[in-house]
């Protein structure tokens, strides 16, 4: 009886430290993969701020610690970015059908005609077809932008069952398409679209900087030593300017969605206008430079 108690406690006491040991070997792995993926984590912050600096100005490298005093604002700054892709909605469909069927598309473009010009003569989507088989990428994907107008006219409209003559309308039109980063898939896409869009931000913030740069020279010369300790020739003037330039994200790119109710001649309408219309929604990119692109990605059938 003893050595079946004896027994018992020891194989109750394996169990015990059998499930210590899988306790214990499970938190390591945890904390293993913590500190991981807060390494990787680290590293790609890292490679984000010295693709920043190379594609800005690499003579920042100068200023001692430039990394840190740029890594939170640079992260910032594609996070928002990210932010930003995130609220673009996913591909829309550009089958033949869909010019007659998708009012967003029908809006876009004149007739397909328009559709099948824009992808056969861009350099872009031909190169991707040349180096891709139908059997690799049946379907492209890509980013498409373009210029949205708004003009105001006289035409004529009805009202009940009379028609009016001389009436002020808005006329909208959509127009410079270009397409963008063709892919092979939209998980393809997603990658291409953010990077994209940082690229971009950062062009624009160096031509920003380069422009107060040229300001500064074209300036009645002033060549005192202070003068020059405080111009964007210097490194750390410089790094301390950009930092300050790019602390408030939304001011270098934003995105706002409209929704539009238009005629088939592009005509903006009232809600309760009862005539044939197109009812959809844009999302427009407003960038540093106050330019404004329509922005949506697409889908294409070879």
């Amino acid at each position: 009886m003893n050595d079946d108690k004896r027994s018992h406690e020891a194989s109750s006491l394996r169990t015990f430290f059998d499930d210590q040991l899988d306790h214990l070997h499970n938190l390591v792995n945890s904390l293993g993969s913590h500190f991981y993926n807060e390494a990787q984590q680290t590293e790609e912050a890292k490679q984000i701020v010295e693709s920043f600096v190379d594609a800005s100005n690499s003579k920042m490298r100068a200023v001692q610690g430039y990394a840190h005093k740029l890594r939170e604002h640079v992260r910032g700054l594609h996070n928002h970015v990210l932010q930003i892709a995130d609220q673009i909605p996913p591909p829309v469909d550009l089958n033949l059908g869909a010019f007659a069927t998708d009012p967003l598309v029908n809006a876009l473009f004149v007739n397909n005609s328009d559709i099948e010009k824009l992808f056969n003569t861009d350099p872009d989507v031909n190169a991707f077809w040349r180096a891709h088989s139908q059997y690799q990428a049946p379907v492209l994907y890509a980013l498409l932008t373009a210029s949205k107008s708004e003009k105001g006219t006289l035409g004529i409209a009805m009202q009940g069952d009379m028609l009016i003559r001389e009436v002020p309308q808005q006329v909208v039109n959509f127009s410079s398409h270009k397409v963008h980063v063709p892919c092979a898939s939209s998980a393809e896409l997603s990658v291409a679209l953010k990077e994209y869009l940082f690229a971009r931000v950062v062009a624009l913030i160096k031509q920003e900087m380069v422009s107060r740069k040229t300001d500064q020279i074209l300036k009645p010369a002033d060549d005192s030593y202070e003068s020059r300790v405080k111009s964007l020739a210097n490194p750390d003037v410089y790094l301390n300017a950009l930092v300050e330039y790019i602390d408030v994200p939304a001011k270098l790119l934003s995105i706002d969605k409209t929704h539009f109710k238009l005629s088939k001649l592009g005509i903006k309408l009232e809600d309760d206008d009862s005539q044939s219309v197109n009812e959809f929604d844009i999302h427009e990119l407003t960038w540093s430079n106050n330019t404004r692109n329509v922005v949506l990605q697409i889908a294409l059938a070879r």
